[in-house]
């Protein structure tokens, strides 16, 4: 059996999952990944939020990740030979 990846999304709003795509390629999901946790980090740092003063913490310092890579084991169907039916 061969792996997919798929790019999943942890929501801000509240803790929704979204799909994002699937990947044949392990590191090529993750650096997609990675590209968007830096993405979303630069779209924070110039979002203002009345509530906090802190800026966020960039991807590289935290353990947190809002985009990640899930492996699923991709399955082939098997093929069924059709029998011909009598009506």
């Amino acid at each position: 059996m061969k792996d997919i990846y798929l790019l999943v999304e942890h929501g801000a709003d509240q803790g929704e999952v979204y799909i994002l795509g699937w990947f044949d390629d392990q590191k090529s999901a993750a650096d997609i990944a990675e590209a968007k946790e830096w993405q979303a980090y630069r779209e924070a740092l110039n979002t203002e939020h009345s509530w906090s003063r802190q800026k966020p913490v960039p991807p590289d310092q935290t353990k947190y990740r809002r985009y990640w890579i899930q492996s699923v084991s991709k399955f082939s169907v098997p093929t069924i030979q059709a029998t011909p039916a009598l009506h």
